[in-house]
């Protein structure tokens, strides 16, 4: 019985060790030349330096990065600033690069692998696999590490960044002010306010709106934004709009003067870029209060500016069918629309298939005025690249282009709807029926 039983026993533990010895192989094969490391991770070593490693989950990490697919390279660091910054997260998936990294030492280099779909649809939180990924393929990440920061250090070298940034706004204003001659002082927030044309009127109470005409450059002169010549804006004074240098400017100023505002970053953009403007940097506002209202009067402007304006858009809209009518009227065009008012008539034929919606396509075209005036055209020898049936082009392209055979071209009379509709664009006014000569010269399946 002994016997029997300790034969027993090795035959178990030899299956144990055949069994993890198939696990181990099978791991060890799920990507060829990789390594099986804790938590899934799977990694090839380029370079491993002797740096000790001590991992918080709050660490932030520098890096140079490629991720690629087999063929493809979807992001590479040197094309974007030459490295790239970010905290360090928990892991979306057994084997994810954050795991990855707890194995490296600054100066090391390693590659992981990972299943693409994991990628793209735990950590990019896709829907779906993008078009170009095959279900199951590998995904590559070749990691150098540069720089290994607990979040105390990091938050000392953003803080000594920022004062840098701060001293270099600082260094930048002053050769300003001397190369302009400006001996104004500033006001106890820093504001810089010097009188360009006096005005004659009072200074704006909290709750007036103030009608202003505004440009703002930064110091070097680039233009961010300017409504002179154009319409004015309406401010109401004491409620934030732009920054705190310009409200505390406004209230400084009388109805019909004309000033310009230096404003510092701290009453300004701040340590954060505002639109097109970067942190840290000091704009220059050209104001001019033209006129102070009450909240009502601009209320009462508005709205009557919104009733003829939607006037307006009423007897456009009822002309468009009636121009429309003329135009087939005096062309002789006995050709139907479709349901959706869209005219097809064919130009020259086409030899070739027909794309279908998800295709990239390449269309030569010319738009005009039912009148035949040139509005836009492709240029010469370069067609407009786009994917059909995705909205990038107007309703009427999308609709024409799948009933288009390769090499056709068609003239097509676009209803607004169907266009630019009750907005219009450019100089397009809303309700304008159009005229678009299209040449499908050649298409690619699937979005590229």
């Amino acid at each position: 019985m002994k016997k029997t039983l300790f034969q027993f026993f090795v035959v178990l533990v030899v299956v144990a060790m055949a069994v993890s010895c198939s696990s181990s192989a099978d791991r060890n094969d799920k990507f060829k030349g990789f390594e099986y490391g804790d938590h899934g991770v799977y990694y090839q070593v380029h370079h491993k330096g002797n740096n000790k490693i001590v991992w918080h989950d709050s660490d932030w990490v520098t890096v140079r990065m490629d991720y690629r697919l087999e063929d493809t390279i979807l992001y590479s660091s040197k094309n974007n600033g030459d490295s790239l910054t970010f905290a360090m997260m928990p892991p979306e998936f057994e084997g994810d690069i954050y795991e990855g990294l707890k194995l490296m030492g600054v100066g090391d280099s390693f590659t992981f692998a990972v299943v693409a779909d994991s990628f793209f649809l735990k950590t990019a939180r896709m829907a779906k696999l993008p078009p170009f990924v095959k279900p199951g393929s590998p995904m590559y990440f070749d990691i150098k590490l540069l720089s290994h920061y607990t979040e105390d250090q990091y938050d000392t070298i953003i803080e000594q960044r920022k004062r840098e940034a701060r001293q270099k706004e600082i260094e930048l204003l002053d050769n300003y002010l001397k190369e302009n001659h400006i001996t104004a002082k500033p006001t106890e927030s820093g504001l810089y306010y010097i009188p360009v044309e006096k005005g004659s009127g009072r200074k704006p109470q909290k709750g007036e709106m103030c009608r202003i005409f505004l440009e703002v450059k930064q110091l070097d002169g680039t233009l961010v934004f300017s409504n002179f010549g154009k319409d004015p804006i309406d401010v109401e004074y004491g409620k934030n709009f732009d920054t705190e240098g310009l409200q505390e400017g406004l209230g400084m100023m009388r109805e019909g003067e004309k000033a310009t505002l230096i404003v510092p970053s701290p009453i300004g953009v701040g340590a954060k870029s505002r639109g097109v403007v970067p942190p840290f940097t000091t704009i220059v506002y050209t104001v001019k209060l033209d006129k102070l209202r009450t909240v009502e009067e601009v209320q009462k402007e508005r709205a009557e500016k919104k009733k003829r304006r939607d006037e307006e858009r009423r007897k456009l809209k009822e002309m468009e069918k009636l121009k429309i009518a003329n135009y087939i009227n005096e062309h002789n065009i006995i050709q139907k629309p479709l349901e959706t008012g869209l005219y097809i008539i064919r130009l020259a034929e086409g030899t070739g298939p027909k794309p279908e919606n998800g295709d990239t396509v390449y269309v030569d075209y010319t738009l005009y005025t039912l009148q035949g005036n040139v509005i836009d055209s492709s240029p010469e020898g370069k067609p407009l690249k786009f994917v059909l049936g995705k909205g990038q082009v107007v309703a009427a392209w999308d609709e024409a282009l799948v009933r288009m055979n390769k090499g056709e071209k068609v003239r097509l009379i676009v209803p607004s709807r169907m266009a630019y509709g009750s907005w219009g664009y450019g100089k397009i006014e809303p309700y304008t029926p159009l005229l678009f000569d299209v040449r499908l010269v050649d298409f690619r399946k699937g979005k590229k």
